[in-house]
């Protein structure tokens, strides 16, 4: 009897037992579920990365020379001096871009509200400010003349009409450099 007793008592107790041999499925099942968690939080992060920076608006980078300038968009078809930066803004059809030449940096690329849509990072945008908020979110900051959304080191304004949410203009520029 003492040794049935003995044996009970070791399979209850012991690390051996049937009973927490459960508690290991019962953990990889919540374990199963944790990972198909995981991969939606991956894929919502996959789907807006074209917005996470500021790289083009109307296919101009901040980044590119004259001679991309250039190229991607021909012969300015007009130039003129930006009483700000002292430096030349060269109109093209649908973009005109701040430039100064000396040391070739683009400052600024801005769109006028003329335009149906801008084009940013390669997707096109409608020219809105409710359609602007669904691809971009909120603001960074509301000021008087508009609305700043930061992305990194760049910053994209939406200049609007005072008192209004009407669009006069937008800007990509870098947000460091004054």
């Amino acid at each position: 009897m003492m040794k049935l007793l003995l044996v009970t008592m070791f399979s209850v107790i012991s690390p051996f037992s049937v009973q927490p041999a459960a508690v290991p499925a019962a953990h990889d099942m919540q374990w199963t579920a944790m990972e198909e968690k995981a991969s939606e939080v991956t894929l919502a992060v996959d789907h807006s990365e074209t917005f996470q920076h500021f790289r083009t608006l109307n296919g101009i980078s901040l980044d590119d020379t004259m001679s991309e300038l250039s190229t991607k968009k021909g012969q300015p078809v007009h130039k003129q001096e930006d009483p700000y930066l002292g430096c030349p803004e060269f109109h093209f059809r649908d973009v005109k871009v701040g430039v100064c030449v000396d040391t070739g940096a683009i400052h600024y690329v801005h769109i006028d509200a003329s335009e149906n849509d801008l084009i940013l990072n390669g997707e096109r945008i409608e020219m809105d400010i409710e359609s602007i908020h669904q691809a971009l979110g909120e603001p960074y900051y509301v000021a008087e003349d508009g609305e700043v959304f930061l992305r990194g080191d760049h910053a994209l304004k939406v200049y609007m009409k005072s008192g209004s949410r009407q669009i006069e203009g937008i800007d990509l520029f870098d947000e460091t450099v004054s």
